[in-house]
């Protein structure tokens, strides 16, 4: 099964991460609504992937407390509200801004090409399947993270990994009328600048479109 991403050679993240990224993502964000059912047979059905992956990741859930073991053993999903996912947000806003500081003072040993290069991914995914899909979500969450292991040292991005949540696919880049393509090859464009305020001020803007906010 393809749909959902098999991870090529030279991708750092395996299928089972992907899985796991994807549905905390999912909760974290509001997608999956607090109190609805998780099963694997559904998962499986919605990614295109087999259950094992799928079992990990919701036996990882359960253990942070963002899944609930139930009756009859059943799994549902415990409910993050406005104020914990605002918080997350702000997160993600001085991240990436940390992020964006890192990365200007070592641009001229990033690897940019490959940066740029999953630019393709993300017009794939959406090209073929759309903003609210699964494999869109996992290549914008590819895109970020990598952009994370370009700026931080291995350690520091390692934690940053566990953080993908803070990147929801329903941000203003995303929204309906806009070009989600061009608006993060434009964040490339800045964060390669070499120019650290551009970087910041890029970052910050791009973090700071968030669900509804069509101001900036």
């Amino acid at each position: 099964m393809t749909t959902f991403g098999t991870a090529r050679d030279n991708e750092p993240t395996s299928l089972r991460e992907r899985v796991y990224r994807y549905l905390r993502q999912q909760i974290t964000t509001g997608e999956y609504a607090g109190g609805i059912r998780l099963t694997e047979e559904q998962i499986a059905d919605e990614l295109q992937v087999s259950r094992t992956p799928i079992r990990e990741a919701l036996q990882r859930l359960t253990s942070e407390g963002l899944v609930q073991r139930v009756r009859r053993g059943q799994l549902v999903v415990v409910e993050v509200d406005a104020a914990a996912r605002a918080e997350l947000h702000e997160l993600r806003v001085a991240f990436d801004q940390v992020a964006a500081r890192m990365i200007s003072a070592k641009t001229e040993t990033v690897d940019w090409d490959s940066l740029y290069g999953l630019l393709d991914p993300l017009a794939d995914a959406l090209r073929e399947h759309g903003v609210g899909s699964a494999k869109y979500s996992m290549a914008h969450l590819a895109f970020h993270m990598a952009i994370n292991r370009a700026a931080f040292t291995p350690i520091t991005s390692s934690f940053l990994e566990r953080q993908a949540f803070l990147y929801p696919t329903d941000d203003y880049v995303q929204q309906p009328g806009h070009e989600p393509i061009s608006q993060h090859r434009t964040l490339l464009d800045d964060l390669s600048s070499g120019d650290v305020e551009r970087a910041i001020t890029a970052a910050r803007i791009h973090a700071l479109r968030g669900p509804g906010n069509t101001t900036l």
